[in-house]
């Protein structure tokens, strides 16, 4: 594995990168704190990789939000639709 940070004082933050790192949890427990977890993707990335990153952050609950392929729909407006889809008030 190895490790690229970027200093921006204290929002600072790890960039790992090695293979199979996205299914190991101990990674994510502690570089991301978070229980609560919102995966973002869209349908040509999601198959590849959220299957494995679901394996990392197994025992959290995460919200997937998956967008269709294409700039046009990298936008907040679109998750927040998607979002609302998924969410229960």
């Amino acid at each position: 594995m190895k490790l690229l940070k970027v200093e921006l004082g204290a929002r600072s933050y790890p960039i790992l990168i090695g293979a199979g790192l996205l299914a190991q949890r101990a990674l994510f427990d502690e570089h991301a704190k978070g229980r609560d977890v919102l995966l973002v993707s869209n349908t040509t990335v999601a198959p590849l990789y959220a299957p494995a990153l679901l394996q990392g952050l197994s025992g959290r609950n995460v919200v997937q939000v998956i967008l269709p392929d294409g700039e046009e729909h990298k936008t907040l407006a679109t998750a927040e639709l998607r979002i609302e889809k998924r969410l229960t008030y």
